[in-house]
């Protein structure tokens, strides 16, 4: 008796299934597109004069913002990223360099070496990151790779290893060339590498140094041509530059509550206005995203079946079982009375 009822209320259920699995054939269930208000909305975007520009999040590895970042433009002493990372990579910085007079003699920006004075590769280092010194990437170039012309094929080979589409290098200093270009993309991973050595983070944050006197008494002196690390809180360097063609280049990083974010910018216009088109593009990726504890959704373990068992009925009256189904086309609800009371009604039919 009390299978044959189990039966016939299995039996109803199935039959409910079924009914409601062809309704929603019919009327398939449309899940709409979340409200804009409801999802993650990035906000606009802010307003600089660089011609190109990337901003990343060092800490979640995501570009946060960029425009036209793939553009090839002259990078001006950004190049001097490249010369750093490949010197650090195949030099050795207790090495003596002798300056030639091809060195001494490139020009512009420069901490003044002599033709034939000796000096250990880490200073020249130091002098091309801290001062965007030309005559000490040469003289670092000639040095590492035996002429400028080889160390420039060594940096080229290692852009090319790197995946650096955008970029080809015609010397190590940054001076204008034909064919002497990157891009925003590129610069900031070129940027990331060379800050994953030590020396070269402490270098790019290092405001001011002595550096030893020329051979004729003449004082020489290091000092930053990254302002931003007295201006901007939290600046971690990296790296500034200037010509004609290139205009204003800046490639920085700083750090806030915790957060790391890196800004290139190529082709700023005005006054300094690299470093206030990196400021800007800092504040509004610090202030406009913040960081999210998420909650790992973890593995869905469904609850234990119910197994249906033969039982001693429970005394009268019986229990009546209510619920409301409503059909997934949006028929309104129905009272269903009870699948003890139609299972009662198939037992008497069946002559249970």
């Amino acid at each position: 008796m009390r299978s044959r009822r189990i039966a016939a209320i299995l039996a109803v259920a199935a039959l409910l299934s079924a009914w409601v699995g062809t309704a929603a054939e019919a009327a398939p269930l449309q899940v709409p597109n979340p409200p804009r208000e409801a999802g993650l909305l990035t906000p606009p975007e802010p307003t600089v004069s660089a011609a190109s520009w990337i901003l990343y999040d060092a800490d979640a590895e995501l570009v946060l913002a960029a425009s036209d970042p793939d553009a090839e433009r002259p990078m001006a002493s950004t190049t001097k990223i490249m010369t750093a990372l490949v010197a650090l990579k195949y030099g050795d910085l207790d090495d003596l360099v002798t300056v030639s007079q091809r060195a001494a003699d490139v020009g512009e920006a420069e901490v003044g070496l002599v033709p034939g004075e000796e000096l250990p590769m880490r200073l020249l280092l130091q002098a091309l990151v801290i001062r965007s010194a030309n005559d000490a990437a040469m003289a670092v170039a000639e040095h590492v790779g035996g002429t400028v012309e080889a160390f420039v094929e060594m940096m080229n080979a290692e852009a090319k290893a790197m995946g650096l589409e955008h970029t080809h290098f015609e010397n190590p200093h940054g001076l204008d060339g034909e064919n002497h270009y990157s891009s925003a993309s590129d610069l900031l991973r070129m940027g990331l590498a060379a800050m994953s050595y030590p020396e070269f983070r402490e270098w790019a944050t290092t405001k001011e140094m002595d550096f030893p006197d020329a051979p004729d008494g003449t004082e020489r002196y290091l000092q930053t041509t990254n302002i931003m690390l007295d201006t901007y809180p939290g600046t971690i360097g990296i790296k500034t530059g200037f010509t004609g063609r290139a205009g204003l280049v800046f490639v920085t990083g700083a750090v806030r509550d915790g957060r790391t974010l890196f800004a290139v910018v190529m082709g700023s216009e005005g006054e300094r206005a690299h470093f206030a088109d990196a400021s800007r593009l800092l504040d509004w990726g610090f202030e406009r995203f913040k960081p999210v504890a998420m909650v790992s959704s973890g593995t869905y373990e469904p609850p234990e079946p119910v197994r249906l068992v033969e039982e001693e009925p429970e005394p009268e009256p019986e229990p009546v079982v209510v619920t409301n189904v409503r059909r997934v086309d949006s028929q309104p609800p129905q009272l269903l009375e009870a699948f003890g009371w139609i299972a009662n009604v198939l037992e008497r039919r069946t002559g249970g």
